[in-house]
């Protein structure tokens, strides 16, 4: 018996070295190094152009990025922070980090923001640059298993605010207007208190004014005050819901030097599709 079980063994060894040598086409897992440089992808929500693709550098309303915009990046692990770093983006469509970046870790989670050093809605937003500091978008948190984080597709950034758009029917009877200031509780803050915002209008050739507001998420008046090249005066009023990445588009006419709003609120989604494009009623 015992020499019987001796000459079976060569045998077996043989077949644990076939089993072995047919496994060997299996190729290893790749394990990331900590510390790895991250690679980002980025682009704004439901944008049409390809991911960080750079934009115009006159899309006041940030469709999608352009060429030397900065995110910041932040690397956090069970809610606490644990690094961050800003990125650019170049004219090659890639984002290089400031300094040393971030680098790969384990069961973190990435998110990012724009602008880098956002620190409210301003008041005054006549300029564009004043548009676009108080135009806040952001990630959510991507968790990763490697070095690449895209904040593509239902991870990419979102409007955080609402956006208000007014827009005048009968151009070739309106007066050269001058400024358009709105006013309500919380405009700017969310705060009960009553706030105001200078209006942008992007095109001087045409009488659309539109600014950033803040996501209340409460049915709100909102005062408007449309001041004319002579110093004249004209009031209205409408009703606004403000709610988180909302644009809201009210339609005005000058009737007897009164303004009046005209057929309901416009409401869509803060996306490209919703961005300003220089239509309006010109009847």
């Amino acid at each position: 018996m015992n020499k019987l079980t001796l000459n079976i063994l060569p045998y077996m060894a043989s077949c644990f070295l076939l089993l072995g040598s047919g496994c060997s086409d299996e190729q290893p897992t790749l394990v990331v190094a900590e510390g790895t440089p991250l690679t980002i992808t980025a682009e704004i929500g439901a944008s049409v152009s390809p991911a960080s693709r750079a934009a115009s550098s006159g899309d006041y309303d940030l469709g999608a990025f352009r060429t030397s915009d900065q995110i910041n990046v932040t690397c956090s692990r069970n809610s606490t922070l644990l690094a961050s770093s800003g990125y650019t983006l170049g004219s090659d469509n890639a984002w290089t980090a400031s300094g040393d970046g971030l680098g790969f870790l384990p069961a973190v989670v990435y998110r990012a923001s724009f602008p880098i050093g956002y620190d409210g809605i301003q008041a005054n937003q006549e300029k564009p640059a004043d548009f676009l500091k108080s135009n806040y978008l952001r990630t959510p948190e991507v968790p990763v298993s490697g070095a690449e984080v895209n904040f593509t597709g239902s991870n990419a950034f979102v409007h955080e605010n609402a956006k208000l758009t007014l827009k005048f029917t009968g151009a070739n009877a309106l007066p050269a207007f001058s400024r358009m200031t709105v006013q309500a509780s919380g405009l700017r803050t969310g705060d009960n208190v009553t706030q105001s915002i200078n209006m942008l209008r992007p095109a001087a050739s045409e009488y659309i004014w539109c600014s950033v507001i803040y996501p209340r998420a409460t049915e709100t008046e909102i005062a408007i005050t449309v001041t004319d090249s002579y110093g004249i005066t004209y009031k209205a009023a409408v009703q606004c819901s403000m709610a988180k990445g909302t644009s809201y588009t009210y339609t005005l006419k000058l009737r007897n030097n009164t303004l009046v709003p005209v057929g309901p609120a416009e409401i869509k989604d803060w996306t490209v599709s919703g961005r300003h494009n220089g239509d309006f009623d010109p009847v």
